[in-house]
């Protein structure tokens, strides 16, 4: 790779580049949902399936509004004019804001999205590099140091400054402790020290050249970097410390956790350094758990007592058809394929046996799936990638023909037949041992997820499987997702963006830990393929797009094809719900100003934007 003497621009990025960085580098930020290869151009519209406001055939005008809004009291301790509320996942984590440990600090609750803040933002919406904790990063002529420039207003919202001196606590923390999530990868492979000659510089001297190194410091997926303070956590076990209640630098803080009600209350900083550029109009934003039966969560949004999420595409299109005055949906093509991972390790039994992988495969009706199951129309995927125009270059149908996917419950059995006979009582025996398998997803029991995998569930005890499923809060599902304690995980595949490496890179042998043990978000299914392995460290310093490269990539998708250790099911189309009745101003499908997903770091500034309507709460 040639070296340009020039220093990147500080406030525009190519958005394409950063994506293919950080996909290689397995950069992109973890959680439920981290992949994103082409994800402007998805933005913009498809997806599968239509969900708009409009009438069919409406060039511009919204459907007429001819249901009456009748507004609920909501349950919270805020004032309602004063407070966004947020549906999300089923809570269960209420003192922990440790995100560097599983089962640490709770997803999707605020935390991540306003209490939290990072040294830039991409807006995957616009292009838009937003410098936010740094003015600005450069690089030396040799690209063996990056300095970044801090602002010298930013604060923790204890009031003590945030300087240089905190981000190399943090850094030399993750890059000395590989244990901990977000430790070790980049920052221990190029970081050869951090110095900090002021409080708002920080250099680091890079082991080797890399004029991207700074794309690991960018929130583009979810989140970014986690700046710690250094005066809260030093001293502290990393794997023990609550960080309770949380210091970090956004505009809200912890008012309070309300276990009872699965909520948590954030209120405004009045002290927030940012203001001149951030001053959200809501005084408070509840993040609050979905009400277990749609039917309750549709009716508490059709209510205003939520106003965002809470309701499904069923309930919405009700609304539509009634002529609710006051729902907005925004398309967003998801970058992550709905998909089973399946445990490689032999402790787990016939899970491990890749005969089995197919049995399960064949078990899938992807037709079925995308079309009655997701809550929008979806095609069936057949690669462990979203279908984006920019992904079309890594598809390659004759390795794919070689590997149909088809529904084929004989061929299934057939396999079966071969890998586990039934015993005299009916039931499948895998090497002298009783044939068990344990799904278990973190979505709940009416989510597509379990829906998908209870269809594979029942076919497999049909066929003489000893097959359960279970619905696990997220956090303990991570924790089993992470130590290798499950079978087969319905969930997402998010592992590819522009370069499919970055799936094959993270499945390689050393990254496979045992049973019981911590993977970090690395080859948490255990596979263990030497070839892969050797394809894959090829691959890691090639141009993807090379014909070199181009040959050893289809050899690694007939490998991934053989052993199949994640089975795409298929893609996903995401819409969103805003409630107008108190706050407006939403993203919508005409102006996607900003990632509409409320479990983004990015979300933030849809907050920041949003308006009151005016309208008072009911008594």
């Amino acid at each position: 790779m040639s070296i340009s003497r020039r220093p990147p621009q500080r406030h525009v990025e190519d958005v394409a580049d950063v994506l293919r960085y950080l996909s290689r580098r397995n950069l992109l930020a973890g959680g439920a949902a981290v992949a994103a290869g082409g994800l402007l151009s998805a933005c913009s519209g498809g997806g599968g399936g239509s969900y708009s406001d409009r009438n069919a055939g409406d060039k511009g005008g919204s459907k007429k509004n001819t249901m009456p809004l009748e507004v609920g009291k909501a349950n919270i301790p805020t004032p309602r004019e004063q407070t966004l509320i947020v549906a999300q996942t089923d809570f269960t984590v209420f003192n922990n804001w440790n995100s560097m440990v599983p089962n640490g600090a709770p997803g999707a609750s605020g935390f991540d999205i306003f209490v939290k803040e990072y040294m830039f933002y991409l807006n995957l919406a616009t292009g838009e590099l937003m410098p936010w904790l740094c003015t600005d990063y450069k690089y030396n002529d040799d690209f063996t140091e990056l300095t970044f420039h801090f602002d010298p207003n930013a604060k923790w919202n204890d009031g003590k400054p945030l300087t240089s001196e905190d981000f190399k606590f943090t850094v030399d923390l993750l890059r000395s402790r590989q244990d901990l999530l977000g430790g070790g990868g980049d920052l221990t492979e190029f970081t050869k020290s951090v110095d900090t000659p002021d409080p708002q510089t920080a250099v680091i001297t890079m082991t080797k050249p890399n004029p991207r190194f700074h794309y690991g410091f960018i929130a583009v997926i979810v989140g970014g970097f986690d700046i710690r303070p250094k005066h809260v956590w030093e001293g502290k076990d990393p794997l023990k410390f609550r960080d309770n209640p949380p210091v970090r630098s956004g505009p809200y803080v912890l008012d309070k956790a309300i276990q009872s009600q699965k909520m948590f209350v954030w209120k405004k900083n009045p002290d927030y350094w940012n203001k001149a550029k951030l001053d959200p109009k809501p005084e408070y934003v509840v993040y609050i758990s979905t009400a277990k039966q749609a039917d309750s969560a549709a009716l508490a949004f059709e209510r205003a007592q939520v106003d965002v999420g809470s309701i499904d595409e069923e309930h919405a299109k009700a609304l539509r058809a009634k002529g609710y005055p006051a729902l907005v949906t925004t398309q967003f093509h998801d970058p992550c394929p709905r998909a089973l991972w399946l445990n490689n390790d032999p402790s787990r039994g016939i899970t491990a046996e890749p005969k089995m992988h197919w049995v399960i495969n064949y078990l899938i009706d992807r037709s079925k799936d995308g079309t009655n199951v997701w809550p929008v129309k979806v095609p069936p995927a057949h690669y462990p990638w979203a279908d984006y125009p920019s992904n079309k270059k890594w598809e390659d149908q004759e390795v794919a023909d070689k590997y149909p996917f088809t529904y084929d419950p004989s061929k299934a059995e057939e396999l079966l037949d071969e890998i586990a006979p039934k015993g005299a009582n009916g039931k499948r025996m895998y090497k002298g041992k009783p044939a068990t398998i344990e799904i278990i997803t973190p979505v709940a029991v009416d989510g597509a997820e379990y829906v998908m995998a209870k269809l594979v569930r029942d076919q497999l005890v049909k066929l003489g499987v000893d097959a359960t499923i279970r619905s696990l809060s997220g956090s303990v599902h991570d924790d089993k997702w992470q130590r290798g304690e499950f079978d087969i995980s319905s969930q997402w595949v998010c592992d590819v963006s522009w370069d499919p490496e970055q799936l094959y890179r993270n499945l390689q042998s050393d990254r496979a830990v045992p049973v019981g043990k911590n993977a970090v978000g690395r080859n948490n299914v255990r596979l263990r393929d030497k070839r892969l392995d050797e394809l894959s460290k090829q691959l890691a310093n090639m141009d993807p797009t090379s014909n070199e490269a181009k040959q050893l990539l289809a050899k690694a998708l007939e490998i991934y094809y053989e052993d199949l250790p994640v089975i795409p099911i298929i893609q996903t189309g995401y819409p969103q719900y805003f409630n107008t009745a108190f706050w407006t101003g939403w993203p919508t499908d005409n102006d996607l100003y900003q990632v509409p997903l409320n479990w983004w770091g990015h979300f933030m500034f849809v907050i920041g934007k949003i308006q009151p309507s005016g309208r008072k709460a009911p008594a």
